[in-house]
């Protein structure tokens, strides 16, 4: 059975959108080079579109003051990170293999180094995810 996680990212502070997606495209290629065999299934990045202004958004944390998420319902402060990542592994067994290889004091300090540059690691989170149940237009009622 497939394992799953979702991970919450944001970029440092003075990081534009557009800079912190050129950087984590990019650390992905590392990443991936580093975690060989143990790099997840497939690793899908949904970036949080943004729009830039001059006037600070109302509702927005500091970081986003002039970069506000695109809402359609909802408040600023809900939309703080810049990227949902799902990582989908074999199993459990693949997720803690991939964890322990990054946990390795060479490739945990290759991977902090490059993630020094763009990525607030303080603001991360990780989740499980549970049950995933999809509806489709060709679906019948």
């Amino acid at each position: 059975m497939p394992f799953k996680v979702l991970v919450y990212a944001h970029r440092k502070p003075g990081v534009s959108p557009e800079d912190f997606k050129k950087h984590y495209e990019a650390h992905i290629d590392l990443f991936k080079r580093l975690t060989g065999d143990d790099f997840p299934l497939s690793h899908r990045r949904i970036y949080i579109a943004r729009t830039s202004t001059e006037t600070p958004s109302e509702g927005a944390s500091s970081r986003n003051a002039t970069t506000p998420a695109n809402l359609i319902v909802g408040q600023q402060s809900d939309y703080d990170c810049d990227c949902l990542a799902e990582l989908t592994f074999s199993d459990q067994a693949g997720w803690e293999a991939c964890v322990a290889k990054v946990r390795s004091p060479e490739i945990g300090a290759q991977i902090a180094a490059d993630e020094d540059k763009f990525y607030d690691r303080s603001k991360t989170g990780v989740l499980v995810i549970g049950d995933v149940t999809e509806t489709t237009k060709g679906d019948s009622a």
